[in-house]
């Protein structure tokens, strides 16, 4: 027990010595909380574009033309910009906004006098979703107004009037006319003539936050990367003639090992808080569990290293190690769904994947985060590792034996 404490002891003080190291190792995880919600804000993207309104009229139909990018939803999607023709040309060609709307002196003129009048809409070639957005309202818009002219002509050009204010004649004829007209209508829109009966066939799935999908990746690919670099101390300690030294003493080569597990998992401890911490409350992630999804990180994550102990061990050299070293972690990261989440692989690989360590893994610990596994999951999957765990441990033993 003596030995087991100095070599953690002497672990954790090199780590000590070597803080950039031990920030590299609690920072992976937080790091890529910050970058994957800045990315994508931790929920769903909203397109923002801008639309630039050449208001030549400037009268009160163009104004209640404008005003319906200026509602909900579309004000979250579009910034209106009022500008001049000329202005607005020039900046579409470099491509500054969305689209160009252009109103032409003389609109509400025409309009009232049933007239031909001429909209100008310059789009974007650029971008897709939003210039057809504003080409597809600007469309409704005037159908709408079609129908409307139709239906109210005689009043709108009795109570909108270029240039001048209507008296309390013309404003009482043109209320009654749209009393008048109103009524006409009722027949028609008071009760609709048709009904719409809505069967609903299957529950919509919720949307699911874009940071939970790619944080637990990302995560997992942080603790490959850190098991593969402790990996590599064993040829140090070689080099370094720790070993030989200890093949002197009473104490044994599983106890050095031991050791080293144990201040691996106290490092991961930090990293797998910080992880689930920065996904819970940065990211605003929800986690079920977040003591079992921590304590999943940690198992996780020495399993890595035993594996990675296992093949670095029985390379020919420390280079030897660790280029066979990168060659499996960055495989098992691409198949495994650290550097691709499984939800956008295609079906065939994301099957395949999930038999990987890191991909067996990170589905158990999206389990955790979601809520359906319980500590019998855990449990269960714990006894898995323990299992796997040991024969690695014993194949490294017994392989150090002979690099003496």
């Amino acid at each position: 027990m003596g030995f087991l404490l100095a070599t953690v002891t002497k672990d954790l003080r090199r780590l000590r010595r070597d803080p950039l190291a031990l920030a590299t190792s609690l920072g992976i995880p937080l790091v890529l909380v910050t970058l994957i919600t800045l990315v994508f804000g931790g929920g769903q993207a909203t397109p923002q574009g801008r639309l630039l309104v050449a208001d030549e009229d400037k009268t009160l139909l163009s104004q209640a033309l404008t005003a319906a990018f200026s509602r909900e939803p579309l004000a979250k999607m579009l910034v209106m910009e009022t500008t001049a023709r000329e202005e607005g040309r020039r900046r579409m060609d470099r491509g500054d906004a969305s689209a160009l709307l252009i109103i032409p002196k003389g609109f509400q003129d025409a309009f009232l006098q049933d007239q031909p009048a001429q909209l100008q809409l310059v789009t974007n070639p650029a971008q897709e979703i939003l210039p057809k957005i504003v080409e597809q309202t600007l469309s409704i818009v005037v159908d709408g107004g079609f129908y409307l002219q139709r239906v109210a002509a005689v009043p709108l050009r009795s109570f909108v009037t270029t240039g001048q204010t209507p008296d309390d004649e013309t404003i009482a004829r043109a209320s009654v006319a749209f009393s008048r007209m109103g009524r006409s209508l009722a027949k028609y829109i008071s009760p609709p003539l048709i009904d719409l009966d809505l069967h609903v066939a299957a529950e919509q799935q919720a949307t699911q936050n874009i940071a939970a999908i790619f944080l637990p990746a990302m995560i997992f690919m942080g603790l490959l990367f850190i098991g593969n670099a402790h990996a590599l101390d064993i040829w140090r300690e070689q080099a370094w003639g720790t070993l030989r030294r200890l093949a002197t003493t009473p104490a044994s080569l599983g106890t050095l090992l031991a050791g080293r597990l144990i201040s691996l998992a106290l490092i991961l401890v930090g990293v797998a808080l910080a992880g689930v911490a920065g996904m819970r409350w940065a990211a605003h992630v929800p986690v079920a569990s977040v003591f079992l999804a921590t304590l999943w990180l940690v198992l996780s994550g020495t399993a890595f290293y035993l594996l990675l102990v296992t093949i670095a061990v029985h390379a020919s050299s420390q280079r030897s190690a660790n280029v066979i070293g990168n060659l499996v972690v960055f495989p098992l990261s691409l198949l495994g769904g650290s550097f691709f989440p499984f939800e956008m692989m295609p079906d065939w690989m994301a099957r395949i994947g999930r038999f990987t360590p890191n991909g067996w893994a990170i589905t158990q610990f999206k389990t955790f985060i979601a809520g359906p596994a319980h500590t019998k999951d855990f449990v269960a999957g714990a006894a898995y590792i323990a299992v796997a765990g040991s024969l690695l441990f014993l194949l490294t033993v017994r392989r150090i034996r002979r690099l003496i």
